[in-house]
């Protein structure tokens, strides 16, 4: 079989060779995060891949001006005439190498920020995209085999595709990454001329009577994913109409990307003494970044667990960890003698996540909590990498059911750090729950799901992580052994080779 060609679509994209500020500019969650690495599996596994997103003009966290001139990006001499609302759309094309496959990055004057709050700036941008995409591609004079659409913003690409006959070769798979309301935008029927695809599409997309994109990039697609088989399983039933042609394939992640260059020193077959020492390294490092971003300086012997990631309602950070956040801080015999180190903001449209971020700054100032936890209101690619390899213990707390996969804690587990988490989305596909007797498993899982189960947890983590400490038992070191050699199954050609075999091969065969 020849080498396939697969145009892959997304609004976000890490792409860390633009450097820091341009990168975070591009990038908001696991989405972005999973297709800056989705690139590079896509690459080592031969194939040639056409990344195709919008490069923003505006930082979505600072509203600082991007200057993609002063970044290793090329300005393409011409630009993209894009039919759209009967006239035409001038806009930039910026290329960049990223993993060895070059991105196209779209930069229009009107669409500078990456997921604005008024849901039909949204759908603009999503409506130009679904225009662009086939445009550029006729601009490159590529035919793909594959268009993959990630999420309902690049759900429009794949009907104006398959109006095109100059795409009839081509094979369409949307992916769903989140099953969060949020996500799942819908639109009153009038609005149907602004998504620009053709009025044939009306009954795919227009629902009960609204527009939900994202159903109708299930039924117009030729295969859809969830990412992972928990997740898999919940799109089927939420969209049982196509249950037939939805699987569910666990995302993975770069872990050469992710393994920290301490590791990296011992050819990545460190022994259990060589990955702890590579992880004091990792944790002196974080700490340096708290104490430059918070002034407050943690104390390498102590135990600290982290969480950095975006603050949502269904990540559920604050009402998990405000009923223990006292206990697990204070000290032996009283407490858990635990530091704590949350990190992440909230959508600029998200009230009440936004007073989770004023309550977070007034625990680092609060009796008892001062020195032991710290809270940083960023979230950033560089940071989230440093906090999960340096973290002693990593904890994801969302809703059952509502993390579609999760994304951090794969690092984590790739550089030999155990999570603590809900029980669904990725890790409980890849996660096995620790057994003290046997010293098999390499996860905590909070089960039943509340927070006095993540305390307990807790508990249980900080007295394995001293005894090893204090009295040199190999419980804890097993146990990050068993992440680091769990983690080199998560690496994206691992989810690579699955989205071949499942979803690639069957459609050409098509």
């Amino acid at each position: 079989m020849s080498t396939l060609t697969v145009a892959y679509v997304s609004v976000e994209m890490m792409i860390p060779e633009l450097g820091e500020e341009a990168c975070n500019a591009n990038f908001r969650g696991g989405l972005g995060d999973l297709a800056g690495h989705t690139i590079e599996g896509l690459v080592k596994s031969d194939m040639t891949v056409i990344p195709i997103t919008f490069f923003y003009e505006k930082n979505w966290q600072t509203g600082a001006e991007v200057d993609y001139a002063r970044t290793p990006a090329r300005r393409n001499p011409s630009t993209l005439d894009v039919a759209i609302h009967w006239k035409k759309e001038s806009t930039s094309i910026w290329t960049i190498n990223r993993a060895g496959a070059t991105v196209f990055g779209l930069s229009h004057p009107r669409h500078t920020f990456l997921y604005p709050g008024n849901k039909y700036e949204k759908l603009e941008q999503a409506a130009f995209l679904g225009r662009a995409v086939p445009t550029l591609l006729h601009h490159l004079q590529i035919q793909p085999d594959i268009v993959w659409c990630q999420e309902w913003m690049s759900a429009l690409v794949i009907p104006n595709m398959r109006d095109d006959p100059y795409f009839n070769g081509c094979k369409s798979v949307f992916t769903v990454h989140t099953g969060a309301s949020g996500a799942l935008e819908e639109f009153p029927v009038d609005a149907y001329e602004r998504m620009a695809i053709d009025g044939r599409w009306y009954d795919q997309f227009v629902i009960g009577g609204s527009i939900k994109p994202t159903e109708g990039g299930v039924k117009v697609a030729d295969m859809v994913t969830g990412v992972s088989k928990q997740f898999g399983e919940i799109c089927q039933m939420m969209f049982p109409g196509d249950a037939g042609k939805i699987r569910g394939i666990m995302n993975g992640t770069s872990r050469d990307f992710f393994l920290s260059p301490h590791v990296k020193r011992y050819r990545e077959e460190p022994n259990s003494l060589q990955l702890q020492t590579a992880h004091d390294a990792d944790k002196q490092e974080l700490l340096s970044v708290v104490e430059t971003e918070t002034g407050v300086v943690l104390d390498p012997q102590k135990m600290l667990v982290g969480a950095v990631r975006r603050l949502s309602d269904y990540k559920n950070q604050l009402p998990m960890f405000e009923p223990i956040i006292d206990l697990v801080c204070a000290p032996r015999p009283h407490g858990y003698d635990v530091q704590v180190l949350l990190g992440g903001v909230a959508h600029e449209s998200d009230p009440e996540r936004q007073a989770w971020m004023k309550t977070f700054q007034t625990w680092m100032e609060r009796s008892g909590l001062r020195g032991r936890f710290v809270y940083i209101p960023k979230y950033s690619e560089r940071l989230r990498t440093i906090a999960a390899r340096g973290c002693d213990l990593w904890v994801s707390c969302p809703w059952p059911m509502n993390e579609a996969c999760g994304t951090s804690d794969f690092v984590a587990k790739i550089n030999g750090n155990p999570n603590l988490a809900t029980y669904g989305g990725g890790i409980m596909e890849h996660g096995t729950e620790f057994d003290y007797a046997t010293r098999t498993g390499d996860t905590f899982f909070i089960t039943p799901y509340r927070s006095e189960t993540l305390g307990i947890k807790i508990a249980w983590a900080s007295r394995m992580y001293y005894d090893y400490l204090e009295h040199r038992d190999d419980m804890w070191p097993t146990l990050r052994m068993n992440n680091y050699i769990g983690g080199k199954e998560l690496d994206v050609t691992c989810m690579i080779d699955r989205y071949t075999k499942e979803c690639f091969t069957p459609l050409r065969g098509a």
